[in-house]
């Protein structure tokens, strides 16, 4: 992972992929910010982008050029160039810009790809028909489907003018609501990013933004541009607390007191809780999925594009436990009104069948693999998303997906088996009586006696889990699991062993795909999940659990 340190006041910073700098109200955060951005320029990092928050932000539908700016946006070198002028100061100045070279750029690969199939067709048509790629407006336009699923946005290109559509009714981008205007803006400005845009500095992601929306967007942002480091000043616990985050300054007006948090997960469920300030909301809809972790960008659009119904919510409600108990609506969730219809979905990861089946029965759907990332590793998936691109020289076949997926099985062995084992192994101790044991001693003496057998019986139970032989069986059971699935070729299996994330990242580049998110993308546009048999499966169980 890429690192870039400096110093600020005596303070040392690291800054890897994703960093918030964490700022109570009366902290000069802002101002904090915009010297660490000063220092970058002067260390010659003068291709970083910035991004301001809360600023109204206008939009222009039509790309119409006039005389007065026809000169500086008439080739795409020139509207380029503009357009990265503004790189370092105001997004609201730069939206224009970034759009007209959004559009041009789709100009030039049409007219490459009428070129290359014009020449294809004068050498004999022969191999395939060269396939024209994505318009990076077309893209641009499908994340924002992704942030918005009720919104469709269009470009008319006869009159040069931006239609967005809700509900059958079309109206101006012009006419969005703040948030949805500092979206677009947003996505207009980083679909143009390239090697260079090394540092992204981003003040108050979240104003003008649902915390929500604020946490969507960025994570999209994030998972699409990997390879960048992304520094943010803000004021919300919420935005700081994502997965994707990696480290959190928290910010004084004392150098002295700055302090750097690599991780929240440290802290009890509790104190969690009350450093949140309470659970969030999911009362926009009256039927929600509810899936584990806090990702808002993979599940959003994979669970979306399931179940083929933007009226669904789908909610990421944290950890195995945390989506029973929405799904259960017990504690907190017990005030949420009974017509919400409520459906997990846990993934498989380490957890035991019997232990998976039993959730079933409390409105909980068992995915039959490692995570949901897992369902776009099959081999059928890959090579239907690979072949329908059509980047590949040669064409992807399912044995070249399964021999990828097998080798990765086999280098991964023994990381598999011990993180299975690891997971067989946890156990929660605790000394108790019963109310009858209770009631039936009378001394201290006695009551002593009783706590120390109950005790004795825990260190036993974990004696026993955790003993060395049992370890040891454990173990050769998980690796013998694994040597069984590679030498029968077994893949359902392989997916419900290997975790599902990292191996989508891997077989994504065989599909011509750059990411997991890519291909999903990809998927999204071409496919849709009844065309495969276990998403259609899949897609089954949650509609009939939620109630469609």
């Amino acid at each position: 992972m890429k690192y870039i340190s400096q110093k600020y006041d005596g303070f040392e910073f690291e800054f890897s992929a994703v960093n918030v700098f964490l700022g109570a109200n009366g902290v000069g955060k802002s101002t904090f910010l915009n010297e660490i951005r000063q220092h970058f320029v002067n260390q010659g990092q003068n291709n970083l982008v910035y991004v301001e928050g809360g600023r109204t932000i206008k939009i222009n539908d039509t790309l119409q050029l006039n005389r007065q700016n026809f000169q500086q946006y008439d080739r795409l070198v020139q509207a380029k160039y503009q357009h990265e002028n503004k790189r370092k100061s105001s997004l609201a100045d730069r939206v224009f810009d970034a759009l007209i070279v959004l559009d041009k750029q789709g100009q030039e690969e049409k007219s490459r790809h009428s070129d290359a199939v014009e020449e294809w067709v004068e050498s004999g048509s022969k191999g395939d028909c060269p396939t024209r790629s994505q318009p990076p407006l077309d893209k641009m336009f499908e994340m924002f489907n992704e942030i918005f699923p009720l919104i469709e946005l269009t470009f008319n290109t006869e009159a040069r003018k931006l239609i967005a559509t809700k509900n059958g009714v079309q109206y101006s981008p012009s006419q969005f609501s703040d948030g949805e205007k500092q979206v677009f803006s947003i996505l207009a400005d980083f679909i143009g990013l390239n090697e260079d845009h090394q540092i992204i500095i981003v003040d108050e992601p979240e104003l003008n933004l649902h915390p929500e929306l604020a946490e969507r967007i960025w994570t999209l942002i994030e998972n699409e541009y990997p390879e960048k480091i992304f520094i943010y000043a803000s004021h919300s616990i919420n935005f700081s607390l994502r997965e994707n985050v990696n480290t959190v300054y928290v910010l004084s007006d004392d150098a002295d007191k700055i302090a750097r948090i690599d991780s929240f997960e440290d802290l009890e469920r509790v104190e969690l809780s009350a450093f949140l300030g309470g659970l969030p909301g999911i009362l926009s809809t009256n039927k929600v999925v509810v899936t584990e972790g806090h990702d808002k960008s993979y599940d959003s659009i994979f669970y979306r594009w399931l179940t083929e119904d933007s009226s669904i919510e789908i909610y990421p409600g944290g950890g195995c436990t945390d989506v029973i108990d929405i799904v259960g609506k017990s504690g907190l969730w017990s005030k949420i009104s009974t017509k919400i219809s409520l459906v997990g979905v846990i993934d498989s990861d380490f957890r035991s069948r019997g232990y998976l089946e039993n959730l079933e029965s409390q409105g909980v759907v068992p995915l039959p693999f490692h995570e949901a990332e897992s369902f776009l590793c099959i081999p059928e998936v890959i090579v239907a998303v690979g072949n329908r691109i059509g980047s590949q020289e040669n064409e992807l076949t399912s044995e070249d997906v399964e021999d990828h997926i097998f080798s990765n099985l086999e280098a991964s062995k023994l990381s598999v088996a011990a993180k299975r084992v690891f997971f067989k192994s946890k156990i929660t101790l605790g000394v108790s009586l019963t109310k009858k044991v209770l009631a039936k001693s009378d001394s201290t003496e006695q009551l002593i006696e009783e706590l120390k057998g109950a005790a004795e019986d825990e260190i036993k139970k974990a004696t026993e889990v955790c003993s060395v032989e049992t370890l040891q069986r454990l173990l050769e059971e998980e690796i013998e699991r694994v040597d069984s699935a590679i030498q029968t070729r077994d893949i359902t299996t392989a997916l419900l062993l290997l975790p599902g994330k990292e191996l989508l990242n891997k077989l994504a580049p065989k599909a011509g795909c750059r990411n997991g998110d890519d291909l999903m993308r990809s998927l999204k546009r071409n496919f849709k999940p009844s065309e495969f048999e276990i998403l259609g499966q899949l897609q089954k169980s949650l509609l009939n659990a939620v109630g469609s």
